[in-house]
């Protein structure tokens, strides 16, 4: 879904697209853990990142199976929280360093196989 949410945003203004190969593991209670990963886009030089988050916080709104909410960060750039309305599934989408838009994500929680060690990456 990262890949797919870069997808949105015009290819006429990427450098490229950097999909974390590995992400990590958060404990969601005593028994689940939530996989993390990020993508980061990189962006041609002098684009503005905002008005492109806000395109794919619009297409998200279009869609309606997911809650779509938007904040400031510390750093005044704008982001958008996307969120399943029917999973924990979930993505913060924003400007990251400048010149590139940062794709959060999380999973559902879920229970890990026995014996698999939760530390590391995934």
């Amino acid at each position: 879904m990262e890949l797919r949410i870069a997808s949105m945003i015009p290819s006429s203004v990427i450098l490229s697209i950097d999909q974390h190969e590995k992400g990590g593991l958060f404990r969601c209670n005593d028994t689940q853990h939530t996989w993390t990963g990020t993508t980061i886009v990189t962006l041609t030089a002098g684009t503005s990142a905002e008005p492109l988050v806000k395109t794919v916080e619009s297409k998200f709104r279009e869609r309606g199976d997911f809650s779509v909410s938007t904040r400031r960060d510390i750093a005044d750039a704008y982001e958008v929280q996307i969120a399943s309305t029917s999973t924990a599934e979930g993505y913060i989408v924003g400007e990251g360093t400048p010149g590139t838009i940062w794709i959060d994500s999380w999973s559902p929680c879920f229970t890990l196989p026995d014996g698999v060690y939760p530390g590391g990456d995934f």
